[in-house]
């Protein structure tokens, strides 16, 4: 039971951290904390529980489909909406209200699109493997692994890659980069794109969970920020960290508290975390 206990909360951190990672290339890209991201990944995951109930569709078109919405509804809030608005007026405020609009405007959506009730998605992959004498679903390693491959490619992707470097320089100084000639709007609209990826993938990975609804985004988007909080912005792995420390306190509080008591563990975690430590445990190393 504790090894289940176990797999349980490692899978659950890295979903967290998946959406945290979506936060976080989205603030570098941007300086926006984009709340919508919760909702980028409750439409794809919703989508593709959908089309995968449907014996007669494809597993690859049901794939494409959710991950090509959560790409572009992730376009929308950088061309549609932060772009414009900072052509107009620099209002940073504004920008978040704007996303938090967009947020709804997409919970509606799939409302419309796939119904209120909640879906369940189609196994990516089937099959159990028995470890320590502990069935565990081949589903579950399916999404660790993917998760930890993703982070790895994105820190890979930012230290040595073309426009992750770029990416880099835009997020410490965005005035520095155009002034040296760096092709800002096109890395900005990159890195939202990649997030949207990301946040597609994200969705593919919980829709097998459980089942989800349109109402889901919500739960995605504070969870995914706690995460980025706790974890901070100076690697790309802090995420990461910071997912797993969050799914830990959910299990430890569910187990020895109750589970009526784990909204308000995050919240005190969180806003102790604000108070006494803002940049969170990891934070972004500036030469002298």
């Amino acid at each position: 039971m504790e090894l289940s206990l176990l797999v349980s909360c490692i899978e659950t951190g890295a979903f967290y951290g998946l959406v945290g990672l979506g936060y976080f290339l989205f603030l570098r890209a941007t300086g926006v904390v984009n709340f919508a991201m919760g909702a980028y990944v409750m439409f794809a995951g919703v989508a593709y529980a959908s089309f995968s109930e449907n014996p007669t569709t494809s597993l690859g078109l049901a794939i494409i489909c959710a991950v090509s919405a959560a790409v572009l509804f992730a376009w929308i809030t950088e061309d549609g909406i932060l772009r414009p608005m900072a052509l107009r007026v620099h209002d940073e405020f504004g920008a978040v209200m704007a996303i938090v609009a967009l947020m709804f405007v997409i919970e509606q959506l799939a409302s419309l699109a796939f119904g209120a009730r909640p879906l369940l998605g189609r196994e990516l992959i089937e099959g159990t493997a028995v470890i320590g004498g502990l069935a565990i679903d081949f589903q579950d390693l399916l999404a660790v692994a993917v998760t930890m491959a993703i982070f790895a490619v994105v820190a890979i992707w930012l230290k040595h890659g073309r426009y992750g470097r770029m990416l880099r320089a835009v997020g410490d100084n965005e005035h520095a980069a155009r002034s040296l000639g760096l092709p800002v709007r096109r890395v900005r609209l990159v890195a939202v794109l990649v997030t949207g990826l990301i946040c597609g993938v994200a969705g593919l990975l919980a829709a097998p969970q459980a089942a989800l609804s349109f109402q889901s985004h919500l739960s995605f988007a504070i969870l995914g920020f706690i995460a980025l909080v706790l974890g901070g912005v100076g690697t790309p792995w802090a995420p990461l960290v910071g997912g797993m420390l969050v799914s830990a306190i959910e299990s430890a509080s569910a187990r020895y508290i109750g589970g009526f008591a784990r909204d308000y563990v995050l919240l005190a975690l969180a806003l102790t975390v604000f108070s006494l430590r803002p940049e969170g445990l990891f934070t972004i190393r500036v030469r002298a």
